[in-house]
């Protein structure tokens, strides 16, 4: 019933971030072809294009992210509407027979997997609108799936964290500030390389470097462990 539950109250943002990112996508992919005359679909794209690409749409995975997380307790997350304050199923939902543990477990794993489907289908589309990129090997092509669905995670579970405290009229704007302070650190180089975990998303994805980033792996996952466990003590002790 929970499992249920977290898919009804997250579908429409999952159809909002589907609609919105197939118009962009398409309007994008029309306007290349209408500036530069229809692309082959067998050429590949030059080393800067690829780079240009794929960070563009490391910043979607991680909007993405941010805007599906939640905590399935205090606020039902993706809706069209921000909420202040309790949503109104909350008293009902603590009413269920079942932990608070197992109530931000079923969210939190009903979002992570929204979230891999918008990267997948979408990371798909792009390369059907957009020249093929032809040099690169399956092996390749999957790795930057899974590496792009760790990092991308990070800021799920930073989203996640915050919406345990913060009105969801609130956790967007916060999450979406310390994304741009993450950014800005990073652009300064502040951070040291192994840390920017923007990068193996973009220009450091093993379909440009043709290796995995490892140690930022590391890091995101740590990162993201570290962000779960505060949400769990949170909701866990949080006064309803």
């Amino acid at each position: 019933m929970i499992w249920y539950k977290a898919w009804l109250e997250t579908r429409s943002g999952v159809a909002f971030l589907f609609v919105l990112f197939s118009f962009v996508f398409l309007v994008a992919g029309a306007g290349v072809r209408l500036g530069t005359g229809v692309v082959p679909a067998n050429k590949a794209p030059e080393p800067e294009e690829l780079l240009v690409a794929v960070d563009a749409l490391s910043f979607a995975w991680i909007a993405a992210a941010i805007s599906l997380a939640g905590t399935g307790i205090k606020t039902p997350s993706g809706g069209f509407q921000n909420i202040k304050g309790l949503h109104g199923s909350t008293l009902y939902t603590l009413s269920l027979p079942v932990s608070r543990l197992r109530l931000i477990v079923v969210r939190t794993v009903v979002g992570l997997l929204e979230t891999v489907a918008v990267i997948v289908v979408f990371t798909q589309l792009a390369w059907w609108i957009f020249p093929k990129t032809g040099q690169n090997t399956m092996g390749e092509i999957f790795a930057h799936f899974a590496v792009t669905v760790i990092c991308a995670s990070t800021f799920y579970f930073l989203s996640l964290f915050l919406g345990t405290f913060l009105d969801d009229a609130l956790r967007l704007p916060a999450s979406m500030t310390a994304l741009a302070l993450l950014f800005t650190l990073d652009v300064t180089k502040i951070l040291p390389p192994y840390v920017n975990i923007f990068s193996p998303m973009g220009s450091g994805s093993p379909l440009n470097t043709h290796t995995i980033a490892w140690r930022t792996l590391g890091i995101a996952l740590a990162a993201s462990a570290i962000l779960f466990v505060a949400a769990v003590k949170v909701v866990d002790t949080q006064e309803y």
